[in-house]
């Protein structure tokens, strides 16, 4: 601290001997700028070469904000008030030593003003003022933000983050036109910018030494405050790690050579579900699920029951040797993986949660589980509902990226105008209504992981020159940015459409169609896979019973049936959707059969069941009497299966009485076997009064 300190004080004294550099500007170059600023004022057009582009910019941006160029925005003060200001600098002077006061007596001798502003341009302290003279009150500027006061050094300084003069007519403000400034950027320890120390002088010949002295000052400000922080930050770093640990939003265990639990922070505690009295032994539980792994792993998912719920979680084992220690200790960290966060979406599905024994299921499925270790694009092919996103995640679990980000968009979902911000992200400011800081985009985001676009064709052709070009050169840049960002992106892509038939009239860019379908994967439609339904009927009835709370559900046989020849035009969501609704119609029973079925289900099956019946019939040599009497038999079967034989149900449904109905069962032994126990004594009564 001492030789930046000395430092210092040789430069101020070489500064008050002797002017280090000669002026930059003289009287003459001034009043052409007062001429150029008069142009302006007037609405004229200006000679640029007179004007800095700097200096341009910011005028322009003063007469679009409509900024009063002879507006007074000063707040006035008495001599004591003023006097007060610059004594009170306690702070600083703690802070910085002497400095301060080495400040204040150049700026007595060479009458100069010293303030700092913070990052918003606003002053916060007075450093020191020029002599005041004979004057009752004295003028302090203490908002210098260019909307407020128009083009200055302070505004400047914070916009470049370098140091800048305003000279006279140069200040947009004509009240400022015989003041010359010299302003240079402050910075925290981290290089963040935190305000403005500027230098102000009515002396124009001072401008060199001035904008000199203050580039020195606010580099020494800097690096005294780098050096106090550190200082800061060593004194309360053990303090720090320990609140540190504790707080984390990770949970972290240290366990010692025996695998005995040293120290775990309060995440654990809720990760695991248990109070003092349980976490012990949750946790053992956990350390011995680990011994199946490798002694490092990083980001490994490990799935187990906590509190009877089936979490997934993300676990990284370090394993290190203290000093002067022989055997390994190890540091656990460990995060549950949800469905979705602030940024992405988990990817929960893997090839296990992917149902079906058909051949054409089996071979999606192998070539998918095939390709997922590379990190060649994939484009998924398949009706609506056929499951392409459950083997998006599938195949990203089962690569190398499964830790990394899952990032899904439906290009279908989004408004043309919003896709790119959506994909690419925006800096702040880029158009109305952006978030404040700008947002990062989806490619972004899924950088070093998986970005999954669904419906692809429906994206806007613009965007897909873009995105190819994204892929290809693996950076993107922001809506309204101009630094590129690097990527490392692998494209899995969905779609239900022949891109290249797409292609073809002008809806699909065919470059991009191979850039994304270095690999594809046909998805069957549950049509295809008839033979499936049962088994994926079984998987639904058993997640949504439990999700229902229902148990020990029966099925009959004609609920298969009536499934297995429908159309399924939603396919496997459809089937889903489906089940589901059916268990929420089961109210007190515990089979489902066909009333539990929606209409256009139960619709289905009838009108196959009687058209395959009908046209056996109908090859027959049959006489028309006993081709009605057959077809009317096989209804009535079908009605007395649907109502598990109650009779007058089926009445109900035919529109006949039941004396009718008993008249036509009773002339058919196939019939009689299909009536339920209670109406078959009431038919016996009906045949015996009958006779």
């Amino acid at each position: 601290m001492g030789k930046i300190i000395d430092q210092f004080q040789d430069n101020l004294d070489a500064l008050l001997k002797t002017g280090i550099a000669k002026e930059k500007f003289n009287r003459q170059s001034l009043n052409k700028i007062s001429n150029e600023w008069k142009k302006l004022i007037n609405g004229q057009r200006i000679d640029r070469t007179v004007v800095s582009d700097l200096i341009y910019n910011s005028w322009k941006r003063c007469q679009e904000n409509a900024v009063d160029p002879y507006h007074q925005n000063e707040e006035f003060f008495t001599k004591e008030q003023v006097e007060k200001l610059v004594k009170n600098n306690e702070m600083l002077i703690r802070k910085f030593g002497t400095i301060i006061q080495d400040v204040q007596r150049i700026a007595r001798k060479k009458g100069l003003t010293v303030q700092l502003f913070n990052d918003e341009a606003k002053n916060v302290q007075l450093i020191a003022l020029a002599s005041i003279h004979s004057q009752d009150k004295v003028a302090l500027l203490t908002d210098v933000s260019e909307k407020a006061l128009g083009t200055n050094a302070i505004c400047l300084a914070l916009r470049e983050n370098r140091p800048v003069q305003t000279l006279g007519p140069e200040h947009y403000n004509y009240n400022l036109h015989d003041v010359f400034c010299s302003a240079a950027p402050l910075h925290d320890s981290k290089g963040n910018k935190i305000g403005v120390i500027n230098i102000a002088s009515y002396n124009y010949r001072q401008s060199t030494d001035n904008f000199i002295l203050v580039n020195f000052l606010a580099k020494l400000l800097d690096n005294i405050s780098l050096i106090l922080d550190t200082m800061d930050e060593l004194e309360s770093y053990h303090f720090a790690i320990n609140e540190t640990f504790s707080y984390l939003s990770q949970g972290m265990l240290y366990v010692d050579h025996e695998d005995e639990i040293k120290y775990f922070n309060k995440k654990v505690t809720e990760l695991f579900a248990a109070d003092s009295t349980r976490i012990k032994e949750r946790i053992s539980d956990f350390l011995a699920l680990l011994k199946e792994y490798n002694d490092d792993i990083q980001n490994e998912i490990i799935e187990m029951e906590i509190g009877g719920i089936r979490k997934h979680l993300i676990v990284t084992v370090k394993k290190f040797v203290r000093p002067n220690a022989m055997q390994h200790e190890k540091i656990i960290i460990v995060e549950e993986r949800k469905s979705s966060d602030s940024h992405f979406e988990a990817a929960l599905y893997t090839f296990d949660n992917i149902i079906g024994q058909n051949e054409k299921v089996l071979e999606a499925k192998h070539l998918a589980n095939k390709v997922a270790k590379s990190n060649s694009s994939i484009l998924i092919f398949g009706d609506n509902g056929t499951g392409k996103e459950v083997f998006a995640q599938a195949i990203h679990n089962a690569s190398s990226r499964k830790s990394r980000p899952f990032v899904a968009i439906n290009c279908g979902a989004i408004p043309h105008e919003l896709v790119e911000s959506e994909l690419f992200g925006y800096e702040a400011g880029a158009f109305t209504g952006a978030v404040k800081g700008g947002r990062k985009g989806k490619l972004e985001i899924a950088s070093g992981g998986t970005l999954f676009l669904d419906e692809i064709e429906s994206m806007p052709l613009n965007m897909q020159v873009k995105l190819l070009r994204a892929l290809s050169s693996k950076k993107i840049c922001r809506v309204g940015g101009e630094r590129e960002i690097p990527i490392d992106v692998r494209i899995i892509s969905a779609t239900k459409k022949d891109l290249l038939k797409e292609a073809d009239i002008g809806n699909f860019r065919d470059d991009l169609y191979y850039r994304i379908s270095t690999v594809t994967i046909t998805l069957p439609a549950l049509r295809e896979c008839i033979d499936d339904i049962p088994l994926l009927t079984n998987h639904f009835i058993a997640k949504y019973a439990q999700e229902l709370r229902l148990s020990k559900i029966s099925v009959n046989p004609a609920f298969y049936d009536a499934l297995s020849q429908y159309a399924w035009r939603g396919n496997v969501r459809e089937l889903s959707n489906v089940i589901e609704r059916s268990l929420l119609m089961l109210d007190d029973e515990k089979e489902l059969n066909l009333k539990h079925l929606p209409e256009k289900v139960v619709n289905s099956y009838n009108y196959k069941s009687v058209k395959s019946k009908l046209a056996v019939i109908n090859t027959q040599k049959t006489g028309s009497d006993n081709l009605m009497k057959l077809s009317e038999e096989i209804i009535i079967e079908l009605l007395l299966k649907e109502e598990n034989g109650t009779l007058s149900k089926v009445a109900e449904r035919m529109g006949v009485c039941r004396q009718t109905l008993y008249n036509k069962i009773s002339n058919s032994e196939k019939l009689k076997s299909k009536i339920s126990k209670k109406d078959g004594i009431l038919l016996r009564k009906f045949n015996k009064n009958v006779t």
